[in-house]
């Protein structure tokens, strides 16, 4: 009797941790794309958003109640849309937090912070960079991660540069990069000034 009570109890805990999985909230997303920009609502199943950008099971990103904006203008509202992914330009976290933060527990390599510039289609990002060491331009382009994530962005469209907008993770597409600039990060900026995001993101290097 006492196994059987031990495998109902084992039982009840798996029903409670798969109905906490269902339960997960669905992450606020903006997908920049060539064409339009689209506000939508993602379910990561509990993953971060540049590993799922990065893994290549599926060729796109599936999203519900997306709105689809067009110079700043909203243009349709979709119930689901799929985006292929080689058409994302920067895929961003809507709010001040970062999903799926659990995942980043364990990690403990030592990381750079850097400033970067990224020139991407008609944007610009600007934030910060974490690697395990000062890479050159073309090293860091030539990594195997299709996405890599700027930390504290700021995304300006030349369409609109007077109303940038800030993400706390912009996740940008490597191939699709025009230009871009590593600098030393500014000593003057303590480790106490960055943010929750920031310091989840130094636990993981982006150069893949």
């Amino acid at each position: 009797m006492d196994d059987v009570a031990e495998l109902l109890k084992n039982l009840s805990v798996c029903q409670s941790l798969v109905r906490k999985t269902d339960e997960r909230p669905a992450t606020a997303i903006r997908l920049l794309t060539t064409g339009f920009e689209i506000h939508a609502d993602c379910d990561l199943g509990g993953r971060r958003m540049s590993d799922e950008m990065n893994q290549s099971i599926s060729g796109y990103m599936e999203c519900t109640n997306a709105s689809l904006l067009r110079r700043g203008q909203k243009i349709d509202h979709v119930d689901s849309v799929k985006v292929r992914k080689p058409e994302i330009m920067i895929a961003g976290i809507a709010g001040n937090h970062h999903e799926a933060a659990e995942k980043r527990i364990g990690s403990r390599r030592a990381l750079q912070l850097f400033q970067a510039v990224v020139a991407i289609d008609r944007w610009i990002v600007r934030g910060r960079l974490h690697m395990t060491s000062n890479k050159t331009v073309k090293e860091f382009l030539h990594a195997n991660r299709d996405f890599f994530p700027v930390a504290d962005a700021s995304v300006i469209d030349a369409e609109s540069p007077e109303s940038p907008q800030q993400m706390s993770v912009a996740i940008v597409n490597r191939a699709r990069v025009s230009f871009m600039e590593i600098t030393e990060f500014e000593e003057s900026e303590s480790a106490s000034e960055t943010s929750p995001v920031v310091r989840l993101l130094q636990e993981d290097a982006v150069g893949g």
